[in-house]
């Protein structure tokens, strides 16, 4: 098969890019940049603007409230709220790929109290000329812009995700592709239906297949929209509230949750904010009718080509939302809250977080979090770190996809080593915010499988998830993946080829399940391959260097071994291990490996505080330490 490019992970401007730039153009740039990211009671917040040098902007001023309503203020006349001038920094901000140069004002907006609201905006004006004035990002080539500037927001809090989180194991199953009872009628195979058409998984399918999802040893269900929706994705919804007919009713919902809790197993629920389907009552009411007391949800206009409104990606199909406007706001709070209290859901993942602004986010989790500390928020945030981690506090998580990026490339593409996989992985980790937790993914709904990318591999795909299953972070799996499902074309935008019907009976490779579940395992067996510190060891082989690997995951009390040979040659691993049991007590007598050998070849001797490893070509080790 030909080489493939991983689509999903092409590269792109960001979204957070797009608007700096725009912004900057337009003269006055916020775009939500503060410090520290996620503001803690007692701590004072920094405010960075960013001016274009070449706009006569000679004083910027913040206008903030911490009542929650909407500060207001002009040239440093405050209307409502509290008024402070920035200072302008001798530092500059440079980009080289423009060339653009841009002056940084600052501002300290004072410590506030837990559960503060902060709202505030920004604008900046002439000294020379009364006629110039600017607002901060009121321009976005993204999303619906404000005229007057964007109203910015931050919360004060505590809150942290729930601890339910740190030890689960992930399904994501993609509803329409997943089963049916066996009432119904059967799943609908590529053969016979067009791969964007309705396949017919349903909500009693999934029940029906919960003691195999429990078998693999998953503890948390993430279900694809269940809103109703004219596509097969359901990533445009037509009902807020109600469970979309194709895949059951509302009380199904209800008795697939409650079981799913009856064995222990938490469930995660997809919403989306950005847009709605043209089908939604709003939308059709607001796009006859002028007047309609929901026109200003969306944004009509006769300059949004090829439609008088603008879309998610110009899919005419998928209207966007002014989620700015505190109506729209509201309701989508609300939804999110129905899906949580009125089906028992536990948390939400979060689609196309970069189309609405951090307000909104921020607001949208004040709302989740006052009513249900314990709901995870999660989002799918599709942009590089540094613009990741600006959503520290507005969410619990994010999707790890730069890993992902990283990850596949190392494992199906081949096209980096393990070694700066590795290297990576040290320097990425250390990126993260504290209060930020992360899901870690080998692919999903929107990627090539994974299978596909490796050119159909086996090896190359266990390889992967037992690196996947000992990292710190959450792991996900995408239905199928478990079982060698793949996909029978190749995509370059939305890829519905990856949402194939899963694979049932004889259809699923046996061995790859094995291995899934050995695994899993081995997650929950030990904690500390779920909550441990994560470090680097240095090893000895005698293939080529840059494709063997190994970390330790430890904590106080245990420390457990992973070693990995992406070489296509076996090898063998020499582990010096005194620098990774220096405080653990006397230097034990072997290590046991726990993953991949028979009970009778388990123990590795160790000699002068070093230990061989034998690995196969894409092969993995976990060793424990034992005294017997």
């Amino acid at each position: 098969m030909t080489q493939l490019i991983d689509f999903f992970f092409s590269p792109y401007t960001s979204v957070h890019k797009r608007r700096f730039d725009a912004a900057i153009e337009d003269g006055l740039a916020h775009l939500s940049q503060i410090q520290p990211l996620d503001p803690q009671p007692g701590q004072a917040v920094t405010i960075s603007l960013f001016v274009n040098v070449n706009k006569p902007i000679e004083r910027v001023a913040v206008y903030y409230t911490t009542d929650g309503t909407e500060p207001a203020g002009e040239r440093g006349i405050v209307e409502r709220g509290t008024v402070l001038f920035a200072e302008l920094l001798e530092q500059q901000h440079y980009n080289a790929e423009t060339g653009q140069t841009a002056r940084i004002w600052q501002v300290c907006i004072p410590a506030q109290k837990d559960g503060t609201l902060v709202r505030y905006r920004a604008d900046g004006w002439s000294l020379s000329d009364s006629s110039l004035h600017w607002y901060a990002d009121r321009v976005d080539p993204v999303t619906v812009a404000q005229k007057k500037g964007r109203c910015f927001a931050y919360h004060v809090d505590r809150w942290e995700a729930p601890e339910w989180w740190h030890e689960a194991i992930v399904y994501q199953i993609f509803v329409d592709r997943f089963s049916s009872a066996q009432d119904e009628a059967p799943l609908h195979s590529e053969e016979n239906c067009g791969i964007t058409d309705f396949f017919g998984g349903t909500l009693r399918g999934i029940i029906e297949k919960l003691d195999y999802i429990q078998s693999l040893g998953v503890n948390c269900l993430w279900l694809s929209p269940l809103f109703e929706s004219p596509s097969h994705h359901g990533y445009n919804p037509s009902d807020y509230h109600h469970v979309a007919r194709r895949y059951g009713t509302d009380e199904t919902l209800q008795q697939l949750i409650q079981e799913a809790h009856r064995r222990g197993m938490r469930v995660l629920l997809d919403f989306v904010a950005n847009h709605t389907s043209d089908e939604h009552f709003a939308f059709v009411d607001a796009y006859n009718n002028p007047t309609s007391r929901y026109a200003r949800w969306y944004n009509f206009t006769e300059i949004e080509p090829p439609h008088t409104y603008r879309s998610y990606a110009m899919v005419h199909t998928m209207p966007e939302l002014s989620t700015d406007e505190p109506e729209v706001r509201e309701y989508l709070n609300g939804a999110a809250l129905y899906w949580l209290e009125h089906y028992g859901a536990d948390g939400l993942r979060l689609d196309y977080v970069s189309g609405p602004s951090h307000a909104f986010w921020t607001s949208f989790q004040q709302a989740i979090k006052t009513a249900h500390p314990e709901a995870l928020t999660i989002g799918e945030i599709t942009s590089p770190m540094s613009e990741i981690v600006d959503y520290a506090g507005r969410m619990d998580g994010f999707m790890d996809f730069p890993l992902s990026a990283m990850l596949r490339r190392t494992f199906a593409l081949r096209s980096n080593t393990l070694q700066e996989l590795l290297s990576f992985l040290d320097t990425h980790s250390q990126e993260i915010p504290p209060s930020m937790i992360r899901a870690v993914v080998v692919d999903n709904h929107d990627m090539h499988r994974f299978l596909w990318l490796a050119d159909g591999q086996r090896d190359r795909l266990k390889l992967a998830t037992a690196f996947q299953m000992t990292l710190e972070g959450t792991p996900i799996i995408y239905y199928g993946t478990e079982v060698g499902l793949s996909q029978s074309d190749d995509a370059h935008k939305e890829n519905a080829y990856c949402r194939a019907p899963m694979a049932w009976g004889e259809q699923q490779d046996q061995d790859m399940l094995a291995y899934y579940r050995r695994l899993i395992a081995l997650r929950h067996q030990y904690r500390v391959l779920r909550t441990g510190k994560r470090r680097q060891i240095a090893v000895d082989s005698d293939v080529d260097s840059a494709q063997v690997g190994a970390y330790i995951r430890y904590n106080d009390e245990d420390c457990v071994l992973v070693v990995l040979n992406n070489s296509e040659q076996p090898a063998r691993v020499y582990v010096q291990l005194d620098d990774m049991l220096k405080n653990s007590g006397p230097m034990p007598v072997y290590l046991r490996a726990v993953l991949s050998r028979q009970e009778d070849q388990a123990l590795l001797p160790i000699h002068n505080g070093q230990v061989e490893i034998s690995l196969p070509p894409l092969g993995a080790e976990i060793c424990c330490i034992s005294q017997k």
